[in-house]
């Protein structure tokens, strides 16, 4: 079962057709969900309301933080929709009455009767400023791609940030109707050390009253439209262009609203239009704020500043301005950094009030099936709900340098490529809706399969537009959404029949296997078995190349032999037959493996035996949760238990527990090692040789990756465009031996 899988009853689930707003995706309805609603919080600001809940089925790991907004104006539709959580949705073992509803923002003071009277439940108000800071760590630490820069002068305006090594101290400037500068120092300390009325209050006020724009993204839209140089001072008007001395461009303000005093009062009003008024007075607030929040991080020796609050919203002139600010006044040393789900800071960590703070560390990961936008000007989305795994994860303990550690190998920052990727998996869509009808038939398969294609189609369409606004694009987060799409309608594991029938059919074709290698000399066996892992690593419907030839019957072992490559550039088995020949036997491998069928049983299985057989124990690290036809730690559990009946050697390391199988924590065709289990980190402390298999984890994914131990990448190449871009032909095969502190290859 994957974690999706528990949180939905998916029966007669279909796509809405319900009409779209221009920034949103299609909703998924779930007519017959039922699950328990374990927590509640609500941020009300002036302007929108946002609600974040934790939801869990029963008797079922893991659980769903999530997120919905609603305009302030329109509370009742709040109180509404939380009251349906609570009276229609909820099935859970505490009483509804004893239910408690974490309340921060100016609104929960404002409507706090409202809704303890509606709702009938305790409501708890929670302090806004810890709130947000509560959220901002938390989510920092947990999402990737949470944090980014926006500087258009950049080829790519917005880019990603990694997770910092150490947050701690950082600025938050919390832009609302007025400035608060916070200083944070550790998850239980800030203060408030600066501040300003010149904030969103400002922008908003002087604009309603010399625009006709009715909101504030109507205000957004008409400064997006406009030219401040109409009505703004600058100096190139001064100096007839550049003061180089000084350090100013033509194009920099000198005075903002300087060319209005200049020009007579009978020409004003018809003059300056409101799109170029409101992008001048876009610029004369956001670059105040900017200057006065650089000036408190050099006060203070701080050079991280986060900025939050409704006045940003995702909208790129308001992002450009403070980051040129930051950099102008920093000269290039401090960056200004955002965050995709700034909106939802303060909901956020009210909702973490609700738990202890030791008990606050667990993992998510971003669910982007639906998604939503803080407003239509907003450059970026953020998944509707975070999935929570039911174990905690962390980073890898083996990585040489995880401050620097990068999981994609292939940068899909050029267009070209990006829609190369998108359009190849759109091309595979309709195999894998026919793979889902296939999996497990019932009366509303053919529609969940139609709603799966539908909702995933519509993300590459979406993505086809804006690459980044999930975060980050990479071969790795389009696959991982797909996974995600399938698990939402319901298709947690549609290979599960194909892995089955291939794991069957492997187990009775590996004693013959064993007996072949068996009978070498140690030199001509380690060939042959490095040669098994190849031809198994064929044996993968996640590629678009070989699944049609699986589908069809078309691939056998020994054609899969003969189709790889070993071209010299990849090929280090020479030195990693003299290391396992001639040195010491490793103390423990840790193998990552890949694919069920002909790839375990006849690749890996045999490898693993043979470190046995040299004294090596071995862990065998597979998926947690299910990815195309990648094998589980559960399905490699149960074939190493039946293992008696096909080689006694290999049951006996089981049984004697120098064979074990962890689950990485992962339900993906790639692998991050910023991301695995705490179960696995704790079992590799005492690791000396990694081994990382297959196209997604060791050529999508690590192919750059250090570790502090000795590493053997071993996988084929199944995808054209990846095996130019690193100077290979389709199925040739890297075998990659690494040796701790050695040279390695980098990008």
């Amino acid at each position: 079962m994957t974690l999706n899988s528990y949180n939905l009853n998916v029966k007669g689930a279909a796509i809405s057709e319900d009409v779209l707003k221009e920034q949103e995706t299609r909703n998924i309805l779930f007519p017959n969900q039922q699950e328990e609603v374990a927590q509640i919080a609500v941020d009300i600001g002036g302007s929108l309301a946002k609600v974040v809940y934790f939801s869990r089925s029963p008797d079922a790991p893991g659980g769903r933080l999530n997120f919905v907004k609603f305009e302030t104006q329109k509370i009742d539709d709040c109180v509404d929709y939380i009251y349906k959580v609570l009276y229609d949705v909820y099935h859970g073992q505490i009483p509804v009455e004893k239910r408690v509803i974490k309340a921060t923002g100016g609104g929960a003071h404002k409507y706090y009767d409202l809704f303890r009277e509606k709702l009938g439940v305790t409501m708890q108000r929670e302090d806004e400023m810890e709130c947000l800071i509560t959220g901002l760590n938390f989510l920092v630490r947990q999402i990737p791609y949470e944090v980014f820069t926006y500087d258009e002068r950049r080829t790519e305006a917005m880019q990603f940030e990694s997770m910092p090594t150490e947050l701690f101290p950082y600025l938050l400037v919390n832009i609302g109707s007025g400035v608060s500068i916070l200083k944070v120092t550790s998850d239980e300390t800030y203060e408030r050390i600066s501040g300003t009325s010149l904030g969103g209050g400002t922008l908003w006020g002087l604009l309603s009253l010399l625009t006709e724009a009715k909101d504030y993204d109507e205000m957004l839209e008409l400064s997006q439209l406009g030219d401040n140089k109409n009505v703004d001072m600058l100096v190139g008007d001064i100096y007839g262009g550049d003061y180089p001395k000084i350090g100013l461009k033509g194009s920099a303000i000198a005075s903002s609203f300087g060319k209005v005093f200049k020009t007579p009062l009978e020409e004003r009003k018809t003059k300056f239009k409101p799109e170029d008024i409101s992008r001048s007075l876009l610029y004369l607030v956001s670059n105040n704020i900017g200057q006065i929040a650089y000036l408190n991080a050099q006060a203070h020796g701080i050079q991280r500043i986060y900025f939050s609050g409704f006045f940003i919203r995702g909208h790129p002139i308001t992002m450009n301005t403070l980051s040129y600010a930051i950099n102008f006044w920093s000269k290039g040393k401090i960056m200004a950094l955002f965050l995709r789900h700034e909106g939802y800071l303060g909901a956020m960590g009210a909702f973490l009030r609700h738990a202890p703070k030791r008990s606050r560390l667990r993992s998510f990961t971003e669910n982007f099936t639906r998604i939503e936008k803080i407003s239509g000007t907003s450059v970026g989305a953020v998944g509707s709900s975070l999935d929570q795994f039911p174990t905690a994860l962390t980073t890898f303990p083996l990585l040489a340098n995880p401050a620097r550690y990068k999981p994609d190998t292939t940068d899909l920052k050029s267009s070209a490529l990006q829609l190369y990727w998108i359009n190849l998996l759109d091309k595979n869509l309709g195999d894998l809706a026919d793979m889902a009808m296939q999996w497990r038939k019932g009366t509303d398969t053919k529609s969940r399969a139609s709603s799966f294609e539908a909702m995933y189609r519509e993300h590459l369409e979406r993505l086809r537009r804006e690459p980044n606004v999930y975060g980050a694009l990479s071969i790795r987060s389009l696959l991982d959404l797909r996974e995600q799409c399938l698990r939402e309608m319901g298709f947690y594991d549609i290979f599960e029949n194909v892995k089955k029938q291939e794991n069957n059919a492997a187990l009775e074709g590996l004693p013959k296997a064993l007996r072949r290698i068996d009978a070498m000399d140690e030199d001509a066996k380690i060939d042959a078995l490095i040669g098994d892992v190849l031809a198994g690593n064929m044996y993968d419907w996640g590629s678009t190349s070989v699944f049609e030839m699986l589908r069809k019957g078309e691939l056998d072992f020994q054609t899969a032999q003969l189709k790889v490559g070993r071209p010299p550039q990849f090929n280090q088995l020479p030195a990693l037959k003299r290391r396992l020949m001639e040195g010491p036997p490793y103390k423990k491998a840790v193998i990552f493996v890949d694919n069920s069928g002909a790839d375990i049983l006849l690749g890996i299985i045999p490898f693993a035996r043979y470190l046995l057989e040299k004294g090596t124990d071995v862990m065998l690290a597979a998926n947690t949760n299910p990815s195309v036809n990648d094998i589980t730690v559960g399905e490699l559990r149960e074939i190493l238990d039946r293992m008696s009946n096909f080689d006694e050697k290999v049951y006996s390391a089981w049984k004697d527990g120098r064979l074990t199988a962890v689950g990485t924590g992962s339900g993906s065709p790639c692998l991050d090692f910023s991301r695995v289990s705490e179960e696995l980190s704790e079992a590799c402390q005492d690791v000396d040789f990694v081994v990382v298999e297959g196209m997604g984890r060791a050529i999508h994914t690590n192919f750059y990756a250090k570790f502090k131990v000795d590493t053997l990448k071993i996988a084929v190449f199944k995808n054209p465009q990846v095996a130019r871009e690193l100077g290979a032909a389709m199925y040739d095969a890297i075998c990659l031996y690494e040796i701790a502190g050695s040279p390695q290859r980098s990008k």
